[in-house]
């Protein structure tokens, strides 16, 4: 398993703090959610939900990194996965942190977890 590959998906996730970090202090307690693809929000959510999404990143990695540890062979199927659930955790942020003024983020989710999926299969089916 090539660990240098894990620095891909550790990197988006420090990215999604850095972007948190650097708008929190002019975010409202309440942030708009849920975006249509017109850019109007369908629901809110409280400022402190954007703290999860790196959570979640982080913790989808590191089962992913665990994964690959323990088969082996995984290593460069899991790191795609990852990557991918990271991607899509950091371009949710980015919609909220615009309140949804540029939607065009939200088209790249399906696309990367879309990528993640067949990435991952492929990975599992090489390594049998």
């Amino acid at each position: 398993m090539n660990k240098r590959g894990w620095i891909i998906p550790i990197l988006i996730i420090t990215l999604n703090v850095l972007a948190i970090f650097l708008r929190w202090g002019s975010l409202s307690e309440i942030l708009p959610a849920h975006f249509d693809l017109d850019g109007n929000a369908g629901g809110t959510m409280p400022r402190t939900t954007l703290l999860f999404y790196p959570l979640i990143g982080a913790v989808v990695c590191l089962i992913g990194y665990l994964i690959a540890r323990a088969k082996g062979k995984l290593g460069t199927g899991m790191i795609i996965l990852t990557s991918g659930i990271a991607l899509i955790l950091f371009f949710s942020t980015l919609v909220t942190l615009t309140s949804g003024q540029y939607p065009a983020f939200m088209i790249a989710e399906p696309i990367i977890l879309l990528t993640a999926v067949v990435s991952s299969i492929i990975g599992i089916v090489r390594s049998r």
